[in-house]
């Protein structure tokens, strides 16, 4: 197998892996920002609620940045090898 090849193989499951993450990290952001809304609406019910509201953004907000934080990592590998192999590759020659 050409080194080019072994690259493509390696970008394709990067992608692969890169599409999961997505998923995952979509996931995190929804489920957390759920949490808030919940606790936002409850403490527009109930005032004596506020502490726990803002305890808990500020508990949240660390997370999501985390979650992004791994998937922009994930992302910009994924990039530099796709832009490896695209030096790699010679330019199509006109006829």
């Amino acid at each position: 197998m050409k080194h080019s090849d072994k690259q493509s193989e390696q970008l394709q499951k990067q992608m692969e892996a890169l599409y999961q993450n997505l998923r995952t990290v979509r996931h995190s952001i929804n489920n957390n920002v759920a949490v808030i809304m919940a606790m936002a609406e409850l403490t527009q019910r109930n005032p004596a609620q506020c502490q726990k509201l803002s305890q808990l953004c500020l508990e949240k907000a660390p997370q999501i940045a985390a979650t992004i934080g791994g998937f922009t990592e994930l992302f910009e590998g994924a990039v530099s090898l796709q832009e490896e192999l695209e030096r790699q590759v010679p330019a199509p020659q006109d006829s």
